[in-house]
């Protein structure tokens, strides 16, 4: 029988945790599917991990370092099954979390994104992350509360693409991620597109993985800071309908000016100067995708406009 499902998994220098991955997929209770290794250029490539394994995989070596959305837009071009998961390298899924997840997204056809239930690999007792939420001033966070949740999934403004199950022509019909992100912040681009198209996202919190998070940066915070300042921008010009950018940008404007006099010269100014600077590229993406909002655009209703719970880190999900 023929797979429904392709698992992603991009990888960048990431042999230390990569084989436990696997372990994690070859205990799977749901054994039809099929693995999409790409490696961004690693230091030492992976390919001794991928001898023995037994489920299929496709291994493919970049030349360069793609970053995630490119490694992630590289893996639906090769997608062949009508579900791609996307899955870090030091994400490690509970026996029962692929079933879980298809048995969700069987039942559940106006959801286009389906997360995962993230807790710490090294403390199971501690949520690594419950969804993606988004502040009206352009701060995206990973939730760490579990609230109660009645049914069966628990809808948020987006899904960790961690460890994520998409809809592959959904989300080759917003256009996959945006490698100009390379990586952060490029899944809740794609959850903003998903709404403003009129799909749904939501976490599936039966769907468990235990995950390491930030394995493959190696401490190199200034770069992560630099890519998150001039990506909270992108994400906002590009998909803040009209009305709420009059109150979204006179915030984040704010907290720039903040940032600046705080942290001069900065990695995080320097990302947000980048990113300000190609303001017309993202300007005309805006342009495209207001062109292809469905009249069943959701997304304004799952923006955050409650600092606290951004600075808590709180779940925002309805059941």
């Amino acid at each position: 029988m023929q797979p429904r499902v392709t698992i992603a998994i991009i990888s960048y220098n990431s042999s230390a945790t990569l084989a436990r991955c696997f372990d994690a997929l070859a205990a799977q209770t749901e054994k039809n599917f099929r693995v999409l290794l790409i490696d961004n250029a690693s230091r030492e490539r992976p390919a001794a991990l991928v001898k023995g394994l037994p489920f299929p995989i496709d291994y493919r070596e970049m030349a360069d370092n793609l970053g995630f959305a490119g490694g992630m837009n590289a893996a639906l071009a090769a997608c062949e099954t009508p579900l791609l998961v996307a899955l870090n390298p030091d994400a490690f899924p509970d026996p029962d979390w692929l079933a879980t997840l298809l048995r969700a997204e069987s039942r559940y056809p106006n959801v286009a994104a389906f997360g995962s239930l993230q807790l710490s690999a090294n403390n199971r007792n501690h949520i690594d992350g419950f969804g993606d939420h988004y502040l009206i001033t352009g701060q995206a966070w990973r939730g760490v509360t579990r609230p109660p949740v009645k049914g069966e999934l628990a809808y948020s403004f987006g899904v960790c693409a961690a460890a994520a199950l998409y809809r592959a022509d959904l989300l080759r019909r917003v256009g996959g991620f945006d490698e100009r992100f390379f990586c952060f912040y490029e899944d809740v681009d794609v959850a903003f597109r998903l709404r403003l198209a009129g799909a749904e996202c939501a976490v599936v919190p039966a769907a468990v993985v235990a995950h390491v998070g930030g394995a493959s940066f190696e401490g190199l915070s200034d770069f992560a800071s630099f890519l998150i300042a001039r990506n909270q921008w992108w994400v906002m010009v590009k998909n803040m309908p009209f009305t709420l950018m009059c109150f979204a940008l006179p915030g984040f404007v704010l907290l720039q000016i903040l940032g600046a006099v705080r942290h001069p010269g900065s990695a995080r100014m320097k990302g947000l100067w980048e990113g300000l600077t190609r303001t017309g590229e993202f300007l005309r993406a805006r342009r495209q995708i207001r062109a292809e909002r469905s009249p069943a655009a959701n997304a304004g209703r799952w923006i955050s406009w409650n600092p606290l719970a951004f600075l808590k880190r709180a779940s925002l999900v309805r059941g």
